[in-house]
């Protein structure tokens, strides 16, 4: 992928910026304003490079609509590139997959709504920035199921506390869960996807 341009990364930067001060995305007028570039059609244009290099995502046909998505880092896309080419070599290990359980604080039914929505777009992102892929995502009211397949250089407590970490922090940001933690102490992991719903079983019943 190509380094972005400064205009671009004034727009990205600027996107950012005004979404997390107003909580809702800035037009294209707006945008064009704020960088100096009068033409609504070259921001148009700004904005859809900006997509295809997975930074910005918008909604098609819907006004306000552009979110900033994370960046993938160079070793993220190098890996995933390599990945990509060696898929045919035998023996190789290229990725792993874990199922991660996390369970709410005494099992308190905080993941609904717009708490739902903003765990939606967190894993994404992280799915984005680290390279990545969401096998399976169950998001309940009261925890999250998730496989998910990482390089082989990430260890479970890894993945698993990044994604308690990076969901605890944007549920905080929006809002929900302010008074008290949101995930309950711990979590479990495990590469036995065939034991994963008896593990969140288990798990569940210890976080009540």
């Amino acid at each position: 992928m190509r380094p972005l341009t400064p205009k671009q990364q004034a727009i990205l930067d600027f996107v950012g910026e005004f979404s997390r001060d107003r909580g809702f995305a800035p037009s294209l007028r707006e945008i064009g304003e704020a960088v100096g570039v009068t033409n609504v059609s070259a921001v148009r244009g700004h904005v859809a490079a900006l997509e295809k290099k997975g930074c910005l995502r918008k909604e098609p046909d819907q006004p306000r609509s552009i979110s900033v998505v994370a960046c993938p880092s160079l070793l993220s896309r190098i890996k995933r590139k390599l990945h990509e080419f060696a898929r045919t070599d035998e023996g190789v290990l290229h990725s792993v997959q874990y199922g991660v359980v996390l369970a709410t604080q005494g099992l308190q039914p905080l993941l609904q709504h717009e708490a739902r929505t903003c765990l939606e777009e967190t894993l994404s992102h992280l799915g984005t920035e680290h390279g990545w892929k969401f096998v399976q995502k169950r998001i309940l009211p009261d925890h999250l199921i998730l496989v998910v397949q990482v390089w082989p250089n990430h260890s479970p407590e890894l993945a698993a506390s990044r994604l308690r970490a990076a969901s605890e922090t944007a549920l905080r940001r929006q809002g929900h869960g302010a008074a008290n933690r949101i995930w309950a102490r711990g979590y479990a992991v495990t590469t036995n996807l065939g034991q994963l719903d008896e593990i969140a079983r288990q798990f569940l019943a210890a976080s009540r």
